[in-house]
């Protein structure tokens, strides 16, 4: 899940929240961390100011990291489309 808001620097931020619950191992969390500031770092200079938040909803099916880069990209792209309006969006 993403949540978006304008952001009052200059540029766009990036939070990341992984709850425990949703997945138990330290390694596993910090997986999902690494590949959403890596693909926020490639589309960042293409955002308006914005502050995101990428809140991880559900445990994920499996620990793929092609599959979880691949719907991470497609939050961050939903957001790079739109307007500068509050908008909370989940993955389909």
């Amino acid at each position: 899940m993403i949540h978006h808001g304008p952001s009052a620097t200059g540029g766009a931020r990036l939070g990341v929240v992984v709850a425990k619950r949703h997945l138990k191992r330290a390694n596993a969390r910090n997986l999902v961390k690494r590949l959403a500031r890596e693909a926020f770092r490639h589309i960042r200079a293409e955002l308006k100011p914005l502050d995101i938040v990428l809140r991880l909803n559900a445990r994920p099916e499996a620990l793929d990291r092609l599959q979880l880069r691949a719907e991470i990209d497609a939050l961050l792209g939903r957001v790079r489309r739109q307007d500068v309006k509050p908008v909370m969006e989940a993955a389909s």
